[in-house]
């Protein structure tokens, strides 16, 4: 959605409050009226910037898509190795749990995916999508160098890999220990024969 320059910065304070409720509570689990106590701005101003819910949803996710593709870039980019990448890429999920308590957005908006607006849907998938996609590539990578060690297709360890860090978020979350995803994310990274 287009927007003018001087109600940018109200559009980003918005997706940041949004991000931060989303994150924690889950997408309907907060209103317009939540959104607009923290930021300090009438609920019907908020309609200005997102028509409805589902263009929040929307421009959330894929801007959450967006910063993601881009740490995935940063990570395929660096010097180490595959077994290094992936310690990097589990480091977005723990940071994420230790911002707050704070869930993986795709992985809060997968909980609520048949209650979403179908182009919230879209965006959700499409964010496991770039993961499973960015993972494949380099499981692919790391096994063909033998760098890391593990059965059947990449793609399939890379989906495994993706659900066991989204699950393992959760599960840090209802026993209050980051020390649970930790111990997890060990695992899921020696199945693939990657050090911890």
């Amino acid at each position: 959605m287009p927007r003018s320059p001087d109600t940018s910065g109200t559009t980003d304070q918005l997706l940041d409050v949004a991000q931060e409720l989303a994150q924690t509570r889950g997408y309907n689990a907060f209103s317009y009226r939540d959104l607009a106590e923290r930021v300090g701005i009438r609920s019907a101003s908020i309609h200005h910037h997102f028509p409805a819910k589902g263009d929040l949803g929307r421009a959330l996710v894929a801007r959450y898509r967006d910063r993601f593709s881009d740490a995935l870039r940063r990570i395929g980019a660096g010097t180490g190795d595959a077994p290094a990448k992936l310690a990097a890429y589990v480091d977005l999920f723990r940071a994420t749990y230790e911002h707050g308590g704070r869930l993986c957005l795709g992985g809060m908006f997968a909980a609520d995916l048949p209650t979403l607006p179908t182009e919230v849907q879209e965006q959700v998938r499409g964010f496991y999508a770039d993961n499973e996609a960015w993972l494949t590539r380099l499981l692919d990578a790391g096994r063909r160098a033998s760098q890391l060690h593990f059965e059947g297709a990449p793609r399939d360890a890379a989906a495994a890999l993706l659900d066991g860090l989204e699950g393992a978020l959760l599960a840090a979350r209802a026993h209050g220990s980051s020390a649970r995803f930790a111990r997890a994310s060990r695992w899921l990274l020696l199945s693939v024969g990657a050090r911890s």
